[in-house]
């Protein structure tokens, strides 16, 4: 039996838990301290003086999606051709809880197509310690918060996917080990992070030659100058710095498109990486139904070698409205969270741009944009992707939420390496996602 077969019927099984417990209700009373179960949000215990918890959670996302273009250039049968496939984006069961109050623990189980293969495994195992005065500390395997949007968890993002701005980051990405220190206000939030990091996305490998780890670190804070009631006016700064030993890093993106063939559009690739820094600028408000939200990043990656350095930059900005509820927001923890009501229905619109400017040997070394008869057109020119989205987010219950989106996207300096081939350097996609937590 396939690991993805055994996480399907283990993820199953702990939905029929979570909803034959809508049935459970009351208060079990035991000599010691009383033990409070709740249902609302998959299965919690807890005692009722706050020493010891346990709750069981999760979600799964099935998503469709049809594109043609540019992401469709590496489709042998159809080049640019329209591509359509649906697929399990994630899936994900864990336990978080509490011991003696000042302790608290968590692990998950999770599926996440982050590329064509299956990747399933235990992504979250962390302990916490809030004893200090003022000051969380967090250890383990866990995820980075990292952007206004990357933070928002991704059962509540805006879109089906984060701005593919996210790509081009690397501070992001969740970490293998690290060490996190919180404190946090009413209106504001500060974390700073120490981590080794999976090495998975925008970054490259973990370790430098010696196979010795390559331990990063991240800065982040928050705050939110206005608040009054549901309505609020939320800043951030962001810093990431890679500490590079000489390992590979790849400035890639996939234009927010996901799918079976998940083939991604490669810029540059720096062999040899000698420093990597970035910084990201959050901004966001909520008045009423209306929340806007706009984030502006800036990348500098230098090679060990001449004419390999890469600089990115770029932002995303977006609008929507929400009929029925509005967007529940924590300060603390600086990000957006589910509509406030059930049955409440999201409209948005989101316009991206990132521009990569790389060096012209970053650009020979990573020989072609990994899209089947796509080359590079100038290598003294820069890249620049924009993309177009649209979107519609129903949730009919705390649980269930639908999405439709519509994404338009061109990137610019690319050719077809046979000039006589078919070659679109732009596309369109229309992605679905049916999602249920608990």
């Amino acid at each position: 039996m396939t690991m993805r077969k055994q996480f399907a019927g283990f993820a199953i099984s702990a939905v029929a838990l979570a909803v034959s417990a809508q049935a459970m209700a009351g208060t079990v009373t035991t000599d010691g301290a009383d033990i409070i179960i709740n249902t609302k949000s998959g299965l919690e215990v807890a005692t009722s003086d706050k020493q010891f918890s346990f709750k069981l959670g999760g979600k799964l996302q099935w998503d469709a999606v049809s594109f043609d273009g540019l992401r469709a250039g590496a489709n042998a049968a159809d080049p640019f051709g329209t591509t359509t496939d649906t697929f399990i984006r994630r899936g994900e069961l864990g336990v978080e809880g509490v011991a003696y109050k000042n302790w608290g623990y968590g692990f998950r189980f999770s599926y996440d197509r982050k590329d064509a293969g299956d990747d399933a495994n235990f992504d979250r195992a962390f302990i916490t310690y809030n004893g200090f005065e003022g000051v969380g500390i967090t250890i383990g395997r866990y995820g980075m918060d990292y952007g206004l949007e990357n933070t928002t968890s991704s059962s509540w993002i805006t879109g089906i996917e984060r701005p593919f701005m996210y790509d081009f980051l690397n501070g992001d990405e969740d970490t293998d080990f690290g060490v996190t220190a919180m404190h946090a206000g009413s209106n504001y939030g500060l974390a700073a992070t120490l981590a080794n990091r999976r090495g998975d996305g925008a970054g490259g490998r973990n370790e430098d030659e010696s196979n010795k780890d390559i331990y990063e670190y991240t800065l982040r804070g928050t705050f939110a100058p206005y608040m009054e009631g549901t309505d609020v006016v939320h800043l951030g700064l962001n810093y990431h710095n890679s500490n590079a030993d000489n390992n590979e890093t790849e400035i890639s993106t996939r234009m927010g498109i996901r799918s079976d063939d998940d083939k991604k559009v490669k810029f540059a690739t720096v062999e040899k990486t000698d420093s990597d820094s970035e910084w990201v600028l959050e901004s966001g408000a909520q008045f009423g139904a209306v929340r806007l939200q706009a984030e502006y990043f800036n990348r500098s990656v230098e090679g060990d070698t001449a004419d390999t350095d890469v600089d990115i930059s770029g932002y995303h900005a977006q609008v929507s409205y929400m009929i029925n509820g509005v967007r529940k927001y924590k300060a603390d923890a600086g990000k957006w969270d589910k509509p406030s009501e059930a049955g409440a229905v999201e409209l948005f619109a989101r316009y991206e741009s990132s521009t990569v400017d790389a060096d012209a040997q970053a650009i020979a070394d990573q020989g072609g944009v990994g899209l089947g008869n796509v080359s590079v057109k100038n290598a003294s020119s820069d890249f620049d992707a924009d993309a177009f989205v649209l979107g519609v987010n129903y949730f009919p219950t705390p649980a269930v939420r639908v999405s439709l989106n519509y994404v338009d996207y061109e990137v610019s300096n690319l050719k077809a390496t046979d000039e006589a081939e078919k070659f679109e350097d732009d596309g369109k996609a229309i992605q679905a996602r049916l999602q249920y937590v608990f």
